[in-house]
């Protein structure tokens, strides 16, 4: 018999996240990212804090300092590390007991990055703020080639909808899951922090980035239901491992851009 992929009150590996912790994680996300946007928009015109912080970090960047280094490295892999380790928990899910994120967790993802980094970009040509780099001439050294726009900060709003749906909608409380919900949003964190060290974007770049992708979560949801309720049950092994495939395509990519 072909079953259709619906809501499940059981969090296994081949079901689809429950609706009601999804209505749940879509009011607490809405409402973190309106706060996140608050925030951005206080400091932006305030001013104060996103210059403290340009500031602050200018004589590191200047000297180079190990710190620095492992923020630019963060800056140009860290998208693309959360990529991988999720493709590697997919393929590893097959092998080891303990790894019990849904298979669709993997389309949440995807579907995260690519709603959230569309809707960031679009709001970076409407919004227009100029980058520090482009207001700070000759005064801070900034270790990025950007040339778009800055807010919302474009890897601030990737790489947290990367982290937000393992973190949010993985019921799971093993071991490995729980390794998982820490290191994803860790390695996020550090890709926004990343971005106000290097002196490419403000804080409220960053902030405006986060709270992107948290609004976007929502919508995240809504589209994934849409795909599943046309799949069935014996289908999401298949598709996983296409999912497993676009991971790893996106690591690619951000290596790349």
């Amino acid at each position: 018999m072909i079953r259709k992929i619906s809501a499940a009150n059981e969090d296994t590996p081949g079901t689809p996240i429950p609706l009601l912790d999804v209505k749940k994680v879509a009011r607490t996300a809405v409402l973190l990212g309106i706060v996140f946007w608050i925030l951005a928009l206080i400091l932006w015109r305030q001013q104060g804090l996103d210059e403290t912080a340009l500031f602050y970090f200018d004589p590191m960047r200047v000297a180079y300092t190990p710190f620095v280094a492992v923020m630019q490295w963060l800056s140009g892999y860290g998208m693309a590390l959360i990529a991988v380790l999720l493709a590697l928990y997919l393929a590893a899910s097959h092998f080891i007991e303990g790894l019990n994120a849904p298979l669709t967790i993997y389309l949440y993802t995807i579907t995260s990055m690519a709603l959230s980094g569309i809707a960031g970009d679009l709001l970076k040509e409407v919004i227009q703020r100029p980058r520090p780099v482009a207001i700070f001439t000759n005064q801070v050294t900034v270790l990025s080639d950007a040339v778009t726009t800055a807010i919302p900060s474009g890897h601030a709003t990737k790489s947290i909808a990367l982290a937000l749906p393992f973190l949010f909608l993985v019921l799971s409380s093993s071991r490995w899951d729980k390794m998982m919900k820490l290191v994803l949003p860790l390695i996020a964190s550090g890709v926004c922090l990343s971005r106000v060290v290097l002196g490419a974007h403000y804080v409220s770049d960053v902030l405006a980035g986060m709270g992107t992708a948290l609004i976007g979560l929502p919508l995240t949801m809504l589209f994934a239901h849409m795909i599943l309720k046309q799949s069935t049950q014996e289908q999401l092994p298949m598709m996983s491992k296409i999912w497993g495939v676009l991971l790893i395509a996106l690591s690619m990519i951000f290596v790349l851009i």
